[in-house]
């Protein structure tokens, strides 16, 4: 991607971004990376949620977290502070992208 969305202005919705999350591009490469530190967190480490039972959202909440550790120890990810500290909000629920299903 380019360019970057609008920042977020508050909690309403706002419409995604087209992303080509194809196979084999840069999106596909990204998302290998961080589902494989998630799930070797996942199933390896001891205090992940195969070794060390946890309710869902504690054991999703450790497998992001060790996924984006992961690509920003590989460089692959920065993290933008000033667009950080811009929003006044991020909201988490988006529009569906146009011809997009459920």
């Amino acid at each position: 991607m380019n360019q970057k969305p609008p920042t977020p202005t508050g909690l309403n919705d706002w419409d995604r971004i087209t992303v080509d999350t194809g196979t084999g591009n840069d999106f596909a490469i990204i998302n290998r990376l961080a589902g494989s530190a998630a799930m070797a967190w996942a199933i390896n480490s001891p205090r992940g949620p195969l070794k060390n039972p946890m309710p869902l959202a504690t054991a999703i909440d450790g497998a992001v977290h060790e996924a984006l550790l992961h690509l920003l120890e590989l460089g692959v990810i920065d993290i933008d502070t000033p667009r950080l500290r811009e929003a006044s909000a991020w909201p988490l629920h988006r529009q569906k992208q146009l011809g997009e299903d459920g």
